[in-house]
This record gives structure tokens, C-alpha cells and sequence, in this order.
């Protein structure tokens, strides 16, 4: 590390000292869990834990309280969203009303926003994650972060912490042609490690900027990037390694929760799963039963450290595979595949799920955006954005009968715009038509 990097990374963790090691100590407990994961110290605190917010549960939150006696988390309900935003005074603990609490908002891009309340312990170990996972993609510290999402609200990073973590915050709305070559010259301004966080999209956009004007290869000193918010197809895999010549990886996460789970480097394709910090299954897509390893189903949450609003078996509204492949995190239960929305989820002509179609239409760079959308049963619709005329048309539909059936009907409409959600992501698939 560089002098300046090594004075904000001693700065931060004796700021942290100074407030009584709160940051560290969950630090050092994540790694102790995670890579000590087959131990029986490991085991103990991880039931521990789980028992403890059960037990709180039962005794503090009045939508748990006829859970008393319990004997294992599958007596507790599955909820979603729509329970806790109908319940929500339910679903906060009585022992917490008084206490300092964070209040934290999904972006509500599939309806209307979930609120969630933290309390300070939980805040501090979402710290912790962060920077456990951060590191093991990388990342320190003291690096130059750029970091790209929607911003605002509580989002938004005060002076000292921006000036300690070393963050250069960007909009996601400012990726476009206007803004990305003065990105591009700030990133390869100076001589600092630099780092990257953002949304998947964000990277695709940058990437395609790039090859618009027949780019080469950015030069600058790369310790991490990470994807995030929404799935990170192969095309711009390539395309990143292509431009910035570094492997990018995904993060699985939410606002409502944290990091859930993080690809990390050298460590393979499977996302390594937070277990540290939380208890995830993964169930049936109807019935609330577990599926086996290797088949899909939706991820259900059970957050092991949010006290003030215990999110106990929580699905939230995501599927994936989980996989028991080795890894360095010690034969750990990890993600083979992680997917996004279940509403957005699109099914070939026989009513199977197909997750990786979408990626396919990465494969034509004219596109400046496009978007899949299911209309029926056997109906489909690919929106396109394009400059000029679309002269692959016909390839794209036969590629696209190979996924989804030869009695597929595909309809095409070109747009000048696909618009971005509120925060700032845009959907990749829709599903119109609910099997």
C-alpha cells in the first residue's frame, strides 16, 4: 500500500479503536466463522447465534410471540415483503422501541419500498461484511473507490468516512456518453490502487462507451471490482477483462439485509455464502419445503444479527442453487448460481424456468439496450434500443427459439428508450404472463 492508503487504512481501524474495537471485533468474528467453517467453535457460534435471535424473537417481538417453546427455526413462518409492510409494527421488538435504530429502504422496484429498522450492532456488522468481503476481492481501505449506484438519503457518505474510505461516489444516472470519458480520465488519473463497485449494468454501459470509440485497454492500477444489484452475465465478464483487464466479480446483497453472499478471488465461480452472519435456505419455489443441492429455489433469510426487526426466514424474492463444491471457505454451502427476481423470471414455451437467456442478447454490440419480455405463455417480446437499422433481426429470434422453443412466437419492438427504475437499475426481463 501506498503511504497516503496506509494512513486512512491505520486511520479507520483506530477511529474504530477509539469507539471501543465495534468494527474489528465483528471483523475478526467473520473470518474466524468463514474460514474456520467445518470447526466446532465455528458450528457453536453459529447455532448460538441463530438460538439467540430465536429466542429474542419469542420473548420481544409481538408477531413471534406465539412461537414460545419452539423447537427449531421450520416452526417459524416464511414471510415476505407484503407481511412485513402490512405488520410492520409486529415484526419490531418491544425491548429495542427506545433504542437508536437505522432506518434502511428497499428501492421498491418490484412495488411499493420495505422499510427496515437496524439497530446500531446490526449497522456494525453490515460494516463488517462489507469490508471482510471487500478484501477478499481486493479491495482495502485506503484504495481509491469508485463507487456506482443511486445516491441519496441515507446513502450518502459523510466527509470524514468518504475521506477515510477513500470514495469517489457516482450516480449511476451520470453513465452515459456525456460522463463516462470524464470517468475513464479520473480513473486513470494518478498513480493510486483503484477499485470499483457498482451496478452490473454500470459496467456494461462503460464497456460499451469504450468500444463505441474503438478504446484499447485501460491502463491503471486495479486491486477490485465488484458487480452487484443485478446478475453479471459472461458478455460483460469478457468485456471488462477485455477493457480494464481484470476479473470482475458479483456480490449477491440487499438493503434489507447486507451481503448475503460474494464470488471472491481465486475462489472460483460459486458465490461463498455469508453463513457469519446469516442462516439461508433454500426452498421450494411453491411449497415451503427445502429443495435439494443443485436444484433452484427461492433464498430464504434469516438475518442473525438485526434485533430491533428480526427478519426470521424471509424470502427474499430471489432464486438460486446452492452447491456443496470445495472451496477456501472450507467445504461451506455455497451459491452455484444466483439469480434475480422470481417475478422476473421468464419461462421457455413448456413452463421451464430459463436463467441465462437474457445474456444471449449481450451477444450483438449494436444493441444500446435491450430487454426480454414474456407476454404469454409461448409469446415474447424483445424491446430494442439501436442506432440505425437492426440487420440481425433474424438471428436473433432463431437464437433465441434454441432457449425458449421452436414454437416460440418472438415479437420485436425498437424504443429510443428503456427507461431506469427509481434506483436506478434497469430490468433485463419482465414476465407479463404469471404461469
Amino acid at each position: 500500500m501506498k503511504v497516503l492508503e496506509k494512513v486512512r487504512y491505520y486511520s479507520f481501524w483506530c477511529l474504530d479503536f477509539i469507539k471501543g474495537s465495534k468494527v474489528r471485533n465483528h471483523f475478526n468474528d467473520i473470518e474466524h466463522v468463514l474460514e474456520n467453517f467445518d470447526s466446532d467453535e465455528s458450528k457453536k457460534r453459529r447455532s448460538d447465534y441463530l438460538i439467540k435471535l430465536l429466542n429474542h424473537a419469542v420473548e420481544t417481538v409481538p408477531y413471534y410471540f406465539e412461537k414460545k417453546g419452539f423447537n427449531s427455526i421450520s416452526d417459524f413462518p416464511v414471510v415476505n415483503k407484503l407481511m412485513l409492510r402490512e405488520h410492520l409494527d409486529d415484526f419490531l421488538s418491544i425491548k429495542y422501541k427506545n433504542e437508536p435504530s437505522f432506518e434502511v429502504s428497499t428501492s421498491g422496484s418490484t412495488g411499493t419500498p420495505l422499510v427496515v429498522f437496524q439497530d446500531i450492532n446490526k449497522k456494525q456488522r453490515n460494516t463488517a461484511d462489507t469490508l471482510y468481503f471487500s478484501e477478499k476481492s481486493g479491495y482495502k481501505i485506503g484504495h481509491k473507490l469508485f463507487y456506482i449506484r443511486a445516491w441519496g438519503g441515507i446513502l450518502n457518505k459523510g466527509f470524514l468516512v468518504s475521506f477515510l474510505q477513500n470514495i469517489k461516489t457516482i450516480n449511476v444516472k451520470e453513465i452515459d456518453g456525456e460522463n463516462i470519458p470524464k470517468l475513464i480520465k479520473d480513473i486513470t488519473k494518478g498513480n493510486s490502487t483503484k477499485a470499483f463497485i457498482g451496478y452490473t449494468s454500470s459496467f456494461r454501459e462503460i464497456c460499451k462507451y469504450l468500444e463505441s470509440v474503438n478504446s484499447p485497454p485501460i491502463k491503471t492500477n486495479i486491486s477490485s471490482m465488484i458487480a452487484n444489484a443485478e446478475p453479471l452475465g459472461e458478455p460483460t465478464k469478457k468485456a471488462v477483462k477485455k477493457y480494464f483487464d481484470f476479473d470482475i466479480l458479483s456480490r449477491y446483497s440487499n438493503m434489507e439485509n447486507g451481503i448475503l453472499s460474494q464470488q471472491i478471488k481465486n475462489g472460483g465461480n460459486n458465490f461463498h455464502i455469508n453463513w457469519a452472519s446469516y442462516y439461508i435456505e433454500i426452498l421450494d419455489l411453491e411449497k415451503d419445503i427445502p429443495v435439494s443441492f443443485g436444484t433452484l429455489g427461492r433464498v430464504v433469510v434469516t438475518d442473525l444479527f438485526n434485533f430491533n426487526m428480526p427478519l426470521i426466514r424471509y424470502d427474499t424474492g430471489d432464486l438460486a442453487i446452492m452447491d456443496v463444491e470445495k472451496s477456501s471457505f472450507n467445504g461451506a454451502p455455497s451459491f452455484f448460481k444466483v439469480e434475480g427476481r422470481r417475478m422476473d423470471t421468464i419461462y421457455d414455451t413448456k413452463g421451464k424456468i430459463m436463467t441465462t437467456v437474457v445474456y444471449e442478447l449481450e451477444y450483438f454490440p449494436e444493441f444500446k439496450q435491450s430487454q426480454l419480455i414474456q407476454e404469454g405463455e409461448k409469446t415474447y417480446l424483445v424491446r430494442i434500443n439501436i442506432d440505425g437499422v437492426f440487420k440481425q433481426e433474424e438471428k436473433m429470434v432463431k437464437m433465441l427459439k434454441q432457449f425458449l422453443g421452436d414454437d416460440a412466437i418472438i415479437n420485436t419492438e425498437y424504443v429510443n428508450e428503456i427507461p431506469q427504475l427509481s434506483s436506478g437499475k434497469m430490468k433485463l426481463t419482465l414476465n407479463k404472463h404469471k404461469f
